[in-house]
């Protein structure tokens, strides 16, 4: 399980850190450079396109990281008045919730993204398959449900198998 959960973690680090660069260069590098150009009578041709593509990306790619990290937005004032082994179990529940919901988005984005590339419709400034739109929201979540079936799975361990001594619960 060990090896599963590093590979796991390296994986998504690694793809939220592209997001990130993906953000550094292609939409902040971008809008200063139009930016400077608009100064001089000129832009980039599709820049509102690829800074939307690129947070498209960002986001896909850091999704999964956050379920991973516990990054995402969490209600504390709750659980912090459970006990260890009740703030466990509320956890596991809601990381089965989380899968559930991002299986269902996964699939439905998929389902509709498929529809998308069918019919071949494209951006109108640049020219790109709008599918290539959806594609980052379909991986950012298939790849979530993923690290939430992972993450069931070992805290379904802890919960059934009970309180592990000096590990805190993910929040």
């Amino acid at each position: 399980m060990q090896r599963l959960e590093r590979l796991v973690g390296k994986t998504v680090g690694g793809l939220a850190f592209a997001g990130g660069l993906v953000v550094l260069l292609a939409m902040a590098l971008l809008t200063v450079v139009d930016v400077v150009l608009r100064r001089f009578g000129m832009a980039v041709p599709g820049s509102w396109e690829m800074v939307t593509f690129a947070m498209r990306w960002m986001i896909g790619l850091s999704l999964p990281y956050a379920f991973w990290a516990g990054r995402h937005v969490a209600v504390e004032a709750f659980t912090e008045m459970l006990s260890q082994r009740a703030q466990r179990f509320f956890i596991f529940f809601a990381e089965i919730l989380s899968a559930v919901t991002m299986g269902v988005l996964a699939w439905r984005l998929w389902v509709r993204g498929s529809q998308i590339l069918a019919q071949g419709t494209r951006t109108s400034d640049l020219g790109i398959l709008v599918f290539y739109n959806w594609l980052p929201l379909i991986l950012g979540c298939a790849l979530s449900f993923l690290v939430l079936l992972v993450l069931v799975l070992r805290d379904g361990l802890v919960v059934w198998q009970g309180d592990m001594p000096g590990k805190e619960p993910r929040r």
